[in-house]
């Protein structure tokens, strides 16, 4: 075999574990929940895609709202992410953190120092 052709064979292997790699270290997955407001109730909806400890995906709320992650972590089981919302003309931050565990990701909200609500999303299965 020429010295190219062993280049060019070493180069390909490299690519293909790297590319599984990278594809091992990769996940998506739908978190769903049940909240009431009142006598209302509605579901909420969290798809999230995992890479190393970076999150990215977005988060839909009983209202039809669907909100883009913004500066999303996944640590140690902790879980933090942020959300841009409309309110009232403008718009505000909300923090979400919380524990991922056994199938159950437990999230808590907080926007402008007030605590809002405590989520419990289950993942589904598509």
């Amino acid at each position: 075999m020429s010295r190219t052709w062993q280049i060019a064979y070493t180069l390909t292997i490299l690519v293909f574990t790297l590319l599984a790699f990278a594809q091992e270290n990769t996940s998506s997955t739908r978190w769903t929940a049940t909240l009431k407001k009142g006598n209302k109730t509605g579901a909420a909806v969290l798809n999230m895609s995992v890479s190393g400890t970076a999150v990215t995906g977005n988060l839909s709320d009983p209202s039809g709202q669907l909100w883009q992650i913004e500066n999303g972590k996944l640590e140690d089981k902790k879980l933090t992410f942020d959300v841009t919302a409309r309110e009232h003309g403008s718009t505000k931050t909300i923090h979400f953190f919380g524990q991922v565990a056994d199938g159950l990701i437990t999230l808590h909200d907080e926007s402008q120092g007030k605590k809002g609500q405590t989520m419990s999303f289950h993942q589904t299965k598509d």
